[in-house]
């Protein structure tokens, strides 16, 4: 058997985890070229009605929208990971009675969505956190309000 060069082994280990890395490459699925590798479809497939889930966390409907054929009230329901080792906690930016829209617990993973008077759209964030407080998902519901 000849004798490799410490040249010779580091050009043939970089042709090696080339061969590696292209193997792998070509066996992570098909990607449109057009698709950005960061995008957020590759990061987490969407669930029903298009809605994005993040470690676990899921919102249906994702998106409420108030009009003349909806004036609400909607319920959505929030579904979390199983390991009930952390708590949901809900923030947004629809600014209550007076603003695009308020939100309630309803009953077991159920959340009420009230129209408000002013006419926008928001955003309501539920994020699951550990007890810690470090956010284990999250999940978005899009509110619109025409009213």
């Amino acid at each position: 058997m000849a004798k490799l060069t410490p040249s010779m082994r580091y050009l043939v280990g970089s042709f090696a985890a080339a061969v590696a890395v292209a193997l792998i490459a070509g066996c992570g699925g098909s990607s449109s070229p057009m698709t950005p590798l960061g995008s957020a479809m590759q990061q987490s497939p969407a669930v029903k009605g298009h809605c994005t889930p993040h470690g676990g966390v899921r919102v249906d409907p994702c998106t409420v929208t108030f009009n003349a054929s909806n004036p609400g009230p909607d319920t959505v329901t929030v579904r979390t990971p199983v390991d009930k080792k952390g708590a949901l906690q809900e923030s947004d930016n629809c600014g209550g009675a007076s603003g695009i829209a308020t939100l309630a617990p309803a009953t077991g993973k159920q959340w009420t969505v009230t129209a408000g008077s002013t006419t926008g759209s928001c955003t309501a964030t539920f994020s699951y956190l550990s007890k810690r407080g470090k956010t284990l998902g999250y999940a978005d519901l899009s509110i619109t309000n025409s009213l």
